[in-house]
């Protein structure tokens, strides 16, 4: 299994309780799956991109670091 950051083992988790595909995630946010896959595991930053996910996911907590 691939080394996710905290964010990203959290919003993996959410993504995997509700079936929501790192397809979906990109489709959303209009990046490529690699692109979310990088953020997920902390070797992108994606500024603008993390908040994002944690809001589409319901990561509210995460939506303000």
């Amino acid at each position: 299994m691939p080394h996710y950051s905290e964010f990203g083992a959290e919003a993996r988790k959410i993504m995997f309780q509700r079936n929501i595909k790192m397809k979906d995630v990109a489709e959303e946010l209009g990046v490529s799956v690699t692109y979310v896959s990088e953020i997920l595991k902390g070797t992108r930053e994606g500024k603008k991109q993390k908040p994002m996910i944690a809001k589409l996911l319901g990561m509210e907590s995460e939506v303000t670091q």
